[in-house]
């Protein structure tokens, strides 16, 4: 029979899946004192990984936690890639890296010093693919994720996520727009948000609210090199969108989704198929 047990690795220790962690005293529980990356391992190597873990560290220093407690980026990747190999992770992998506050007390911590849990889970594909078939969105503004220090990052303040995934999959949609406290729209429950206009891409400020997304800023890269024009704004406006020729949003799991409905518009996929393929030509490069 072959061996299917899968690990993760709390604090530097190799786990069992399923192995009891935490407490229930542990402050990523109580109080959502946490933040964290998804990155996804592509033929052995993590994509994008200075600028991944370069944003945990703001996020952490935001949190007043205490950095030097964290390990140094090039032991997290050895561990990182330790765990796809002893998970027999043959494809690409979607790793979720947490790190939380370790210790007592209530809401102001007896400690800042964290802990930090690795998780790998197989994507069952290797590199990105582009479908055939666009997204069907719609706008939820039912709970507005507000501009402050922390909304660049992931951290466990996830509700406003949390109710727009419910609300898409009510409606029926593949994905839901979020929007901050103007009414704008800056991203989805998931994924930066990016529009076309004449071979313009807009894009939402992160000033605006939206997570300071990884893959946002390599298409920013690729945009420039494609000579392609990139404008950011506070956010948009749905007469922007449904006078868009294009929408596609973008995370460093998914790669780039192109969106073909919102309401009655429907929308073409020119220049984020061109965007795609010039990721896949950076991503394969190695």
């Amino acid at each position: 029979m072959p061996n299917n047990k899968q690990y993760l690795v709390h604090d530097g220790v190799l786990l069992s899946v399923g192995h009891p962690l935490f407490g229930a005293d542990n402050r990523a529980f109580r109080y959502g004192d946490v933040v964290f990356e998804t990155l996804r391992v592509h033929r052995g190597r993590i994509l994008f990984w200075e600028r991944h873990y370069q944003r945990l560290l703001s996020g952490m220093a935001v949190l007043q936690m205490a950095v030097a407690s964290f390990p140094p980026a090039q032991a997290l990747y050895s561990s990182i890639i330790d765990l796809v190999v002893k998970n027999r992770i043959f494809y690409d992998a979607r790793i979720r890296l947490t790190v939380y506050r370790k210790g007592a007390g209530l809401y102001t911590p007896e400690r800042m010093q964290v802990s930090w849990l690795i998780e790998a889970t197989d994507l069952q594909q290797t590199g990105y693919g582009f479908a055939d078939k666009g997204l069907r969105i719609g706008i939820f503004s039912g709970l507005p994720k507000l501009a402050g220090p922390l909304s660049p990052f992931k951290t466990g303040a996830s509700q406003s996520y949390v109710v727009a995934g419910i609300h898409a999959r009510e409606q029926g949609w593949d994905d839901a727009l979020v929007v901050n406290g103007q009414g704008l729209v800056i991203e989805s429950f998931n994924s930066s948000l990016f529009w076309v206009k004449d071979e313009v891409v807009y894009t939402p400020l992160v000033s605006s609210g939206c997570i300071d997304g990884v893959l946002h800023r390599e298409l920013q890269q690729l945009a420039r090199q494609e000579g392609i024009k990139w404008v950011e704004s506070p956010g948009a406006r749905e007469a922007e969108l449904l006078d868009a020729d294009e929408i596609f949003l973008g995370n460093v799991i998914a790669g780039i989704r192109w969106v073909a409905a919102y309401k009655n518009r429907r929308y073409f996929a020119r220049i984020s198929k061109r965007l795609h393929r010039a990721l896949m030509a950076q991503i394969d490069k190695a």
